[in-house]
């Protein structure tokens, strides 16, 4: 295993990722990840060059309290930032939170990522788990407040199922006439039963989302995480939508 997987964990050594880096050490990781994500893309040939927004939405519900306080979600964030790093010009990655409600949070960039989480989550309570709230913020944002050419990958973690199955279902149908892609990762052992059906749906525009789950946060890779989305970019009626 080379120095990639050492730091970020496979389904091997999972257990044994560290976590709560120097900031030094995060840098680092940060550039060899954003050349690993520059690898993946090179071969996918719809990602290779292209210029994308990415955002990040984390679920904040009572059961993720374990994953803040150590420090994985900080590496997650760790994680998603290169993909940023790869497709937006500026480097830039808009956040979410969410419980019942969400909060919009500061964009993500490398002169601001250390200590993200200690400095603008954790101030914040904790609640439930409801999808559709924030699903229409991200919808509200890139496609009402910032419209542009461009297509919109959001990376959405969670580690349970949502209480606002109807609701959510109405937000992806909506969203499958604009360039917005939902890449759901489950984190944990639930069935995730509504993420796996929602991956399905049928009576979409287009197929907009897709969905795995891991059981720790450190056997996210890019691989997975690129997936679906090259596809959905060659999607003809995608490609409509960015002319």
């Amino acid at each position: 295993m080379g120095l990639f997987g050492n730091l970020f964990g496979s389904s091997n050594d999972a257990p044994q990722t560290k976590l709560n880096l120097s900031k030094e050490e995060s840098v680092h990781k940060i550039n060899l990840a954003k050349e690993e994500v520059h690898k993946v893309c090179l071969t996918k040939s719809p990602l290779s060059g292209l210029t994308s927004r990415v955002g990040l939405v984390l679920d904040y519900s009572g059961s993720m309290n374990t994953l803040y306080q150590n420090g994985t979600v900080q590496s997650v964030i760790e994680k998603i930032l290169p993909i940023a790093m790869e497709f937006d010009d500026n480097g830039t990655m808009e956040v979410w939170i969410f419980e019942n409600g969400f909060q919009r949070l500061p964009d993500i960039t490398l002169d601001n990522f250390y200590g993200y989480v200690k400095r603008e989550i954790l101030k914040f309570r904790m609640g439930g788990t409801n999808y559709a709230p924030v699903m229409q913020d991200v919808f509200k944002r890139y496609i009402q407040e910032e419209p542009a050419k461009i297509p919109n990958y959001i990376v959405f973690i969670t580690d349970g199922d949502n209480g606002d199955h109807k609701q959510t279902d109405a937000v992806i149908r909506q969203a499958a006439e604009h360039p917005i892609f939902w890449q759901f990762v489950g984190v944990g052992n639930e069935s995730f039963r509504y993420l796996k059906k929602l991956d399905d749906m049928q009576g979409r525009y287009v197929d907009n989302a897709d969905f795995f789950a891991v059981s720790q946060a450190s056997q996210i890779q890019y691989q997975d995480l690129l997936n679906e989305y090259p596809g959905w970019l060659a999607n003809p009626k995608v490609q409509d939508m960015l002319r």
